[in-house]
């Protein structure tokens, strides 16, 4: 019998790869397009293959790497048409992610690192270079002293060097996040360090007999990258083009051909895999809308490595490296404990769904809390992508469920930092079980309720209804229950405000699902009478009517039209009603707001 292809989740080590016959997809054929490029800028979201590229890249062009070119890239497109400057350079690779992320000490561990780089370099190529090239490049002492002496010795001979440069802005971003933007600049600007690195590298780029023949950057944003060479003047940003939208990241076809090959391996549900896949982590699209749609490389791989070794859907869909990273962003919304300007244009993202602004290609540090450019940086982080354009503007949205979970959680982090609430996230979850298993909804509303009204007093009332929409939708989500939860999607022809859909193909014992209308009244007017209350409910009603008799909505949720009853309540936290007629009842909520305070809660 045939041995599964493994899946090495989170190995970079692209000779490891192909060793162990792994799990791998082909994009060697955009070398052939990069190499219209000599110096280049690639920028994508975390998690999303970056690495392994550039150690392909590493592999086709190393000099040293000539005579296994066949064991690394037979069976692959450029293995079978590979261009004439396959394995011609010296290639001096930098990982940056591997430099300390204190200000304290991220200097000298900036240091250490491109002095053992440049070590390692001169070792490897000494029969190349020369050993007397070697030695002075290796008696240097500093990081600045080799990487002049380095490129000094090559100046004027036959070696090329092709520098690629991993992670670029990985630690440059952790400072940033969690030590502030003096500390920050302190790296990127005047005589910071960091910078001083990429002036040098500029500098051999445009010599006389420059050795530094290409250049390839990995990142996730812009920023670092205008702040240190003010503008992409060393490079080109090629992250846009239409040829590098599909360069890392799994297509659907890529998804189809995993879930197929797992599924008839390790006997799970082919289907229900692919469609969860889609549905948590695809629907990235670089460039433009019509770039085709692909998904997060290594959570993909998490998924499917979790379902190859243990033949179960893991409990929780969105991978932990993911969520600490997107932990780290928000300090993009507050500001010594309070909200800033980026909080709103977050809150309209999770309440509206959608963003419109330029895509901003270039911008620093200080520029970020300009709308436009935050916007942008959504973007290039990975938490939004594009959905439409119109002429110069780009429209945003948010662009699968672990992205919708991971955005929406900023805002009750961001509420923490001002008001406790992370206890009551969990309240929130708790409630929402108890809900799918029994129906009873006032649990999680009156929760949801409390909050609103607690945070509703420490923000300027100016978008109140927002501000409420917001704030329900993002608790919703962030507290991972077994709902999807829709905001403003279409129904019978019109769009509901909040829909608690039933995850059933993770849970199919969830009995009951949720429609809920929200109205509101702004603060300043006077309280709605009991007659006003019952006219606001009557107009909900309509509305929910409406939405509840869409035919798709009624079948994808499995809605029954008579209800159901589910069994007792029974043990710990988990799903434990049945529902005899294996349908899910539909309850349909109207909430009414009178600024922060939930005035009416009813079942209609």
């Amino acid at each position: 019998m045939e041995k599964t292809r493994p899946i090495l989740y989170g190995v970079a080590d692209y000779a490891e790869l192909r060793k162990a016959n792994a799990w791998f997809v082909d994009r060697t054929a955009k070398i052939r397009d990069l190499e219209a490029t000599r110096y280049a800028v690639f920028l994508r979201p975390r998690r999303f293959g970056k690495s392994l590229l550039t150690a392909i890249l590493e592999a086709y062009y190393d000099v040293a790497c000539a005579e296994r070119f066949d064991s690394l890239f037979s069976g692959t497109d450029i293995g079978g048409d590979p261009t004439e400057e396959r394995n011609s350079y010296l290639v001096l690779s930098f990982d940056f992610s591997a430099v300390e992320k204190s200000p304290e000490t991220a200097q000298q561990s900036f240091s250490t690192h491109v002095c053992g780089r440049i070590d390692a370099f001169a070792r490897k190529y000494a029969g190349r270079i020369g050993e007397a090239s070697a030695s002075r490049i290796l008696a240097a002492r500093n990081s600045t002293d080799k990487m002049n002496v380095l490129f000094d010795e090559m100046k004027g001979t036959e070696n090329s060097i092709y520098v690629i440069i991993d992670e670029y802005d990985n630690f440059t971003n952790t400072i940033l996040a969690e030590s502030g933007e003096a500390a920050y600049e302190l790296l990127c600007h005047g005589g910071g360090f960091f910078k001083q690195f990429f002036t040098i590298v500029k500098s051999l780029t445009t010599s006389l007999d420059a050795p530094l023949k290409r250049l390839f950057i990995t990142g996730v944003s812009p920023v670092t990258m205008d702040d240190v060479t003010s503008g992409f003047n060393i490079g080109t940003n090629i992250s846009l083009m239409p040829q590098f939208a599909d360069f890392t990241g799994f297509r659907h076809d890529d998804l189809r051909a995993i879930t197929d090959y797992y599924a008839a391996h390790c006997g799970f549900d082919a289907e229900k895999a692919y469609d969860t896949a889609i549905r948590w982590y695809d629907n990235y699209r670089f460039g433009s809308a019509s770039a085709p749609s692909v998904a997060n490389t290594t959570v993909v791989l998490s998924f499917f490595n979790h379902l190859w070794q243990t033949k179960q859907f893991p409990k929780t869909l969105i991978d932990s490296n993911l969520r600490t990273d997107y932990a780290k962003i928000r300090h993009l919304v507050t500001l010594d404990r309070r909200l800033n300007g980026n909080f709103h244009v977050l809150e309209n993202l999770v309440a509206g769904g959608r963003l419109s602004e330029p895509l901003v290609e270039s911008f620093q540090a200080h520029e970020m809390s300009e709308k436009e450019n935050f916007t942008s940086l959504l973007y290039w982080l990975g938490i939004t992508t594009i959905t439409g354009e119109d002429f110069e503007t780009v429209e945003f949205g948010i662009p699968n469920e672990t992205l919708k979970h991971l955005a929406a959680k900023m805002i009750p982090d961001a509420y923490s930092d001002i008001y406790r609430i992370d206890g009551r996230i969990f309240d929130i979850n708790k409630a929402l079980v108890v809900f799918a298993r029994r129906g009873e909804w006032q649990g999680f509303v009156g929760i949801l309720s409390q909050i609103v009204k607690e945070n509703f007093a420490v923000r300027d009332a100016v978008e109140g209804e927002k501000v409420v929409q917001s704030t329900l939708v993002a608790l919703l989500v962030a507290s991972g229950g077994p709902y999807f939860v829709k905001h403003e999607r279409e129904a019978g022809g019109g769009f509901y405000d909040i829909a608690l859909e039933p995850q059933l193909l993770r849970w199919p014992e969830i009995a009951h699902a949720a429609l809920i209308e929200m109205k509101y009244v702004k603060a300043g007017d006077p309280a709605p009478t009991p007659e006003q209350l019952e006219k606001i409910k009557a107009e909900a009603i309509v509305q929910l009517d409406q939405y509840s008799a869409d035919p798709a909505l009624v079948a994808e949720w499995q809605i029954s039209r008579t209800g159901c009853q589910p069994v007792p309540e029974g043990d710990g936290n988990a799903l434990a009603a049945r529902c005899t007629t294996s349908t899910v009842a539909l309850h349909r909520l109207v909430l009414v707001f009178h600024g922060g305070e939930c005035v009416l809660s009813e079942e209609v």
